[in-house]
Order: structure tokens, then C-alpha cells, then sequence
């Protein structure tokens, strides 16, 4: 009995260090997952913005939605069709319940009812947007307290002597500075906090569960491989590897930290997959686990826990499906009798994913106002409509032979080379072989899953990457296993990070950095105006560009400063009607006629002798000239007659967006206007695409 206690306080003191030691590390993860969305100044995906930002500025900010709630508010709105997308034709008629039907036959007419519409509704679920949500109220209200209007921290004239008594000058300095810090960066806090917050709550989750269930699973071999060692070099150990994986990785470092809802799948199934890590890796000692019921019950609700995240993560996107079902099978199948698998398919896992999709959907729920199921939506619009390949198709081996080898880059041949291995070694019993076939497939069938939708995307795959890195550490420790202590480990790490970070940093910092920093420019523009005049501080900008090339409200937010934004539409409506042009197709087609039947003074000089353009009477079916005007360089040369001549606007600035092709260096080669060319050792020319601000104030 006294050795049993002994060694129970030893387990306890173990897992004490072991919390302490995973907190730590966890820190440092979000330092480096922070110095990461710090860096990204670029745009990857519009979807970044439009599936998160927009949304949850919406609700914080705009007048638009929620008005009881934020009345104060008079900021825009901009959400895609994705968030407004409703069935047009009336629902089912409720006839029978008007007719004193029996409840049978009411609730089935409500059920179906509330399907349908769910089926034809919105595709995109708010679950995945509270944390930026809950962020920018937070923001909100810092901005009110900040605000010049607030009086609040003013001193009365008879209370001066009392306050200073209470308050010292330093304080009041300090609150002063606070203020006006956060006044000058509004702009900053409302674009850039989202990045940040999901550095810590999402980018550094993932990395540090890469490296619990490696460790985990390093043990687990260790302990079932008695010839082992458990004094292993750090450069040899499983974890250390997949780590440094997984916190390299070039695709995890470019896309991790963005406001996707893909990075927030990835979070919940990396956190679920290292929650399940008993339940879905231990299989030797899983009989020896039930036989103490104390683990046994701390173990069981992880488990819990980590399906119930699944059902959160179905509302985000349903074809998370892909890995959680399997590892359910997994799990399911690995009980010995029927009655215990039966037990755990449906009290294990079925029941606490249906909570977490129930409590989803009452998320949903609340915030749409009906019972929208956005999963139902996203289910019906991808996979019975098939639409998705109305925004771009590949081939069915395209995430194979491009997907696969783009995302993981440097650790491609290890990744390969442990594939390999698994499929040689699929007779072999021991349980570093049975957990990484658990890991294969998970990858597998996710990847397999997605491969017959014909829009693909790398970042879809964003959520089974850190699996990758697990398979690709365990590679590289084997590799390394009972090798003496050398130089080569440090060479291999300067390796792995001369073959990510080049290509990071670039398409970070430089690549498709137009939309961002054309915004910068234009709320420093607004807000000198402000400046100059505090009675005028109502602006309007249109980005005549590829629909949603830009964020719009999230990145124009300003606390003295209120914007129009307007953009153009490619909704699924005027894409799949052979009959109807989108207003994007049309421009790219014809941008002189599109602007010349769009916006009111017209083209044809019918304002042309009024003082102010902006008076003209406008027959309600065109748009007044804006205050600003966003456009590629190649589309600005074609109506530049248009905006200079007739619409009286001056060029601003012109932002250097990406590189638009490459060619061999020529002297003397004269150049189109439309591209800058910057020439490398007079070898190379490097032909950049522009985005130009044009203002008519």
C-alpha cells in the first residue's frame, strides 16, 4: 500500500512537471506564432477576409446588423453571398397544420420546412468568426472609452483639487497616451488583431499538439520496444522533430495565422487528434487503462471532449467529416465485444459530436435569426449542386501530384520515405507502426474525400499538414537514431530553414501586398482630410477590380472616419445564368463601357457643364462618382480618358501588387506601361502587376 502511494505521488508530481513544461513551451510557441502574423503583410486568399473579418465586423460595428444591439454605430457592412445566400421560392405549404392535423404530421411539416431552408440557405457557419468577434466588441468598447467625445475622465472644475489628490500626474499621462494610442492605431487593432489573436488561440494550438502527440506516441514505442532507450539525444526524439516540422513549415507559416476558417478546423482537429491520443494511439495498454478506472475516466472525458470539438468543427466545414468519422471507426472498432463497440459509437462519439453540432447550429441560430445549418447549405450548394467549380476545377489527382508536394515542401521525401515504410511494414504489429497507419489514415481519407470536389485549394488541405509533419518527424528521428553527437543536426535544422523561409518571407512580405497596402494609404489619406476638415468625414471607394480582391470595411475602419465601400459582384447567381454577365466579367471585358453605363456623371458629358459633378440629378440606377477609386494599372490606362479627364481625378499612388511574369533581360526593350519592370544583374527582368488609387477630392 505505502508503494503504491509512493508511486502515485510520483505520477502526480509527473504530471504536474509535465503541465508546467507544456504551458512553457506553449508561450514560446505564441511568441513565435506571433513574430509570424506580424510579419504576413499580404493577402493569400480573399477568403481571409470575406469568410471572417467582414462577417464579424458586422455584427460588432455595422448599422446594418444588430442595430438594437449597436445603435451608436454608423460603420459599413459587406458580407458575400455565402452570409446572405436564402431560398427564393416560398417554403412548403403549412396547410395540413392550418387544418387541425395531428402533431405527427405538423412536426413533419415543420422538419421539412426548417431542412429546406437550411439546404437552400446561408453556406457559412459564425462559429468559426466569434473569437474575432468577441475580439472586436472587445475593441469597440476600448474605442469608445478612447474616444475625444468621451468626457468621462475630464475633471470638473470644482472637483480638480479632489481628483488630483486621488489621481497622480502620472496616471493621468498614461491614460492620456493609452487614448491617444489607441485613437492613432484604431486602423491596426481592427486589420491586423484578428491575425494576431489567431496566432495564439489557433497557429500555436497546432504546434504544440504536433509535438504532445508525437511525445506521446515516442513514449508509447519506447515502452513497447524494451530494447529502447528512454535517454535520447534531443536531435534523435520524434517530437523535437515534428516540431521543428511543423513551426518551419512554410504553408503552416503563411497560412496558419490567417482568419481562415480552414486554420480554425485545422485547430480543432490537431486538439482533438492529441485529446483522443489514448483512446485513438494506445492500443496495447488500452486494457490496462480501463482497468484504472481514474485514468480510465480522465481519458474518456478527453475523448469527450475532443468529439464534442468535432461537432464544432463539422459546423465550421462539414468535410471535416472526413477525419473525425474515421477516427470514430478507429476507435469504434478496436472494442472487443459488441456491446462495447455499440456503447462507444454512440454514447463515445456520435452523441457528444451531435452536442457540438447542436450547440453550433443554436450559435447560428442566434446570430442569423432562423435556423440556417449552415453545414446543410454547404453540403447542398458543393456536393449536391456542385457549384464549387463555378470558382475554379481541377483534376481529380491534383492534390496528389501538386496539392501534397506544394504544402510540404522540404519534408516531402521524408513524409514519402515513412508512406513507404508504413506500406512495407503493414503486417508489423508494433505500436509506432499501428499509431502512424492511424495517422495515414486520417491523411488519406480526408485528402481522398476532397479529391472528388473539383474546387480545390492548398489551403483545404491546411488541417492534415501537421499530421504530415508527424509522419515526417518520426522519419527523420529514425534517421538519426544512434548517431553520435555531431554538427549534422544543426546542419539539417539551417537545411529545413533555408528551404522555408526565403519563399515565406517573400510571399509574406511582398507577394499580393496591394490590396493591403492600398488600404493603409487610403485611411491615411481620409484621415488627413478629417484633418483639414472635421465637418466632412463621410468617404466612399470603389474597387474596380476582381470581386473581393480587397478587404473593404475590416482594413477602412477608423474611429473619425466613416466609409462607403463598393466592389464588385461574381456571386453564384450571374455565374451559373449563362443569361447574366457578373459585374466582374463585365468590367474586365469592357471597363470603359462598364463604368460609362454604371456610374452617373455617364461618359457622354451630360454633367459636363455642371459645377459640381457630385449634384448632378441621378435617375437612381447609377452611382455618383466616388471618393476614391482602387484599379489594376492594366485596366487604369483603358478609362485613365474617364477618370482624369471627365471625372477631374489625380493619381494618389500606385502600389506594387505581384510579379506578373518574368523574362530575360533586353537593353533598350521598351516596355508596356502597364507593368513596372525591375531588372535583376542584367539577366532577368521581373514585370510587376500595380493597383492605383485615383481621388476625385
Amino acid at each position: 500500500m505505502k508503494d503504491k502511494m509512493i508511486n502515485n505521488n510520483h505520477v502526480e508530481s509527473h504530471i504536474q512537471s509535465s503541465k508546467i513544461h507544456i504551458f512553457k513551451l506553449f508561450i514560446l510557441l505564441s511568441i513565435y506564432r506571433l513574430a509570424n502574423a506580424w510579419m504576413v503583410r499580404t493577402q493569400f486568399d480573399p477568403d481571409e477576409y470575406w469568410q471572417t473579418l467582414e462577417p464579424a465586423y458586422c455584427l460588432a460595428f455595422s448599422n446594418n446588423t444588430n442595430n438594437e444591439l449597436h445603435p451608436q454605430q454608423k460603420y459599413g457592412c459587406a458580407l458575400t453571398w455565402e452570409w446572405t445566400r436564402r431560398k427564393t421560392s416560398p417554403p412548403p405549404s403549412s396547410s395540413l397544420a392550418e387544418n387541425n392535423s395531428s402533431f405527427f404530421q405538423n412536426m413533419t411539416v415543420s422538419v421539412h420546412s426548417t431542412i429546406d431552408q437550411a439546404l437552400h440557405g446561408p453556406v457559412r457557419s459564425y462559429v468559426s468568426i466569434l473569437p474575432t468577434y468577441w475580439y472586436y466588441i472587445a475593441c469597440r468598447s476600448i474605442f469608445q472609452w478612447a474616444s475625444p467625445n468621451n468626457n468621462n475622465d475630464q475633471d470638473d472644475d470644482d472637483d480638480d483639487d479632489t481628483r488630483s489628490k486621488q489621481r497622480s500626474h502620472a496616471i493621468q499621462l498614461l491614460i492620456a497616451n493609452t487614448k491617444q494610442f489607441v485613437h492613432n492605431h484604431s486602423t491596426y487593432l481592427i486589420s491586423k488583431g484578428p491575425a494576431l489573436l489567431h496566432a495564439i488561440i489557433v497557429a500555436a494550438p497546432i504546434d504544440l499538439s504536433v509535438w504532445i502527440i508525437a511525445s506521446r506516441l515516442e513514449r508509447l514505442m519506447i515502452n513497447s520496444n524494451k530494447s529502447s532507450t528512454n535517454h535520447r539525444f534531443w536531435w534523435q526524439s520524434w517530437a523535437s522533430w515534428a516540431l521543428i516540422f511543423s513551426v518551419t513549415s512554410w504553408f503552416n507559416g503563411y497560412a496558419l495565422i490567417r482568419t481562415y476558417a480552414n486554420s480554425m478546423e485545422a485547430m480543432l482537429l490537431m486538439v482533438g487528434v492529441a485529446l483522443l491520443g489514448p483512446e485513438l494511439f494506445d492500443v496495447s495498454t488500452s486494457g490496462t487503462m480501463k482497468r484504472d478506472q481514474r485514468w480510465f475516466h480522465r481519458h474518456r472525458q478527453q475523448a469527450r471532449l475532443a468529439f464534442f470539438l468535432g461537432g464544432l468543427s463539422a459546423c465550421v466545414r462539414f468535410t471535416s467529416l472526413a477525419a473525425w468519422i474515421p477516427m470514430g471507426l478507429i476507435i469504434v472498432l478496436r472494442e472487443k465485444t459488441t456491446s462495447e463497440k455499440f456503447g462507444t459509437l454512440f454514447g463515445l462519439c456520435a452523441t457528444n459530436g451531435i452536442l457540438g453540432v447542436v450547440l453550433g447550429c443554436i450559435v447560428d441560430r442566434w446570430i442569423y435569426g432562423f435556423w440556417a445549418i449552415p453545414f446543410l447549405g454547404n453540403f447542398h450548394f458543393n456536393a449536391i449542386l456542385g457549384l464549387g467549380s463555378l470558382y475554379g476545377s481541377h483534376p481529380l489527382l491534383w492534390y496528389i501530384y501538386a496539392g501534397i508536394p506544394a504544402i510540404c515542401g522540404a519534408i516531402l521525401p521524408l513524409f514519402f520515405w515513412d508512406i513507404i515504410q508504413l506500406l512495407l511494414t503493414s503486417g508489423t504489429n508494433d505500436a509506432s507502426t499501428r499509431s502512424r497507419h492511424t495517422i495515414f489514415w486520417i491523411i488519406g481519407s480526408y485528402t481522398v474525400l476532397h479529391s472528388f470536389s473539383e474546387h480545390k485549394e492548398f489551403r483545404f488541405l491546411l488541417p492534415v499538414l501537421p499530421l504530415m509533419c508527424l509522419l515526417a518527424g518520426h522519419s527523420m528521428a529514425e534517421l538519426l537514431k544512434g548517431r553520435a553527437k555531431s554538427l549534422s543536426k544543426a546542419v539539417i535544422i539551417v537545411v529545413v530553414c533555408l528551404l522555408n523561409y526565403p519563399h515565406l518571407i517573400y510571399l509574406s512580405t511582398f507577394h499580393q501586398r496591394g490590396a493591403i497596402a492600398t488600404n493603409e494609404l487610403l485611411v491615411a489619406i481620409m484621415r488627413d482630410k478629417v484633418q483639414e476638415d472635421k465637418f466632412n468625414n463621410y468617404f466612399s471607394v470603389h474597387y474596380l477590380m476582381g470581386c473581393h480582391s480587397a478587404p473593404v470595411y475590416s482594413h477602412l475602419h477608423s474611429t473619425n472616419v466613416l466609409v462607403n465601400a463598393w466592389y464588385l459582384d461574381c456571386s453564384p447567381e450571374c455565374r451559373q445564368d449563362e443569361n447574366v454577365v457578373c459585374e466582374s466579367d463585365a468590367f474586365a471585358n469592357d471597363p470603359s463601357n462598364f463604368m460609362h453605363s454604371t456610374y452617373f456623371p455617364s461618359i457622354d458629358g451630360a454633367c459636363e457643364d455642371e459645377d459640381n459633378s457630385h449634384s448632378c440629378t441621378n435617375d437612381g440606377t447609377k452611382k455618383a462618382v466616388p471618393s476614391f477609386v482602387v484599379i489594376m494599372r492594366e485596366d487604369a490606362l483603358k478609362v485613365e480618358g474617364l477618370l482624369v479627364d471627365r471625372w477631374k481625378a489625380t493619381r494618389v499612388a500606385s502600389m506594387r501588387h505581384s510579379i506578373a511574369s518574368i523574362s530575360p533581360h533586353k537593353q533598350q526593350m521598351q516596355h508596356s506601361k502597364q507593368f513596372d519592370v525591375l531588372s535583376v544583374l542584367s539577366l532577368i527582368d521581373i514585370h510587376f502587376e500595380h493597383m492605383e488609387v485615383y481621388t476625385t477630392i
